[in-house]
């Protein structure tokens, strides 16, 4: 599956995404801005979590947090915690929660900077 994600670096750790972009050659940035400002970006994976799936289908895109040798973390927002159970709705403190996702390289197929490519049809290249 592909997924669209924006990176929203957490600023406090932005050196390690910045490091990993230039060592891998996807791009060469300096700052947070020019990090921020690669826009969207798809990420093709071999297998995909369902909270990525769920979230990728009804987000326009999903927040890169940080990307590492090792992998890409995920910023998630606004996550239901609960599918309608009576039983777990009274074990939670909040039917919604936020935090962060990590998926490890081994499951990265690819990172394109430059979006979608689509056909005329709107089929995938």
């Amino acid at each position: 599956m592909t997924i669209r994600a924006r990176f929203s670096p957490d600023t406090g750790d932005v050196t390690s995404t910045i490091a990993w972009l230039n060592e891998s050659g996807v791009v060469s940035v300096e700052t947070w801005q020019q990090v921020y400002d690669l826009g969207v970006v798809e990420i093709q994976l071999h297998d995909t979590p369902a909270v990525l799936a769920y979230l990728s289908q009804v987000e326009d895109s999903l927040s890169i947090s940080r990307i590492t040798k090792c992998g890409i973390v995920f910023y998630l927002t606004d996550i239901p915690l609960v599918v309608g159970v009576p039983e777990e709705r009274r074990l939670v403190k909040s039917e919604r929660s936020d935090g962060f996702l990590f998926v490890p390289m081994s499951n990265i197929v690819c990172i394109n900077t430059f979006g979608s490519i689509y056909t005329h049809t709107g089929t995938a290249a």
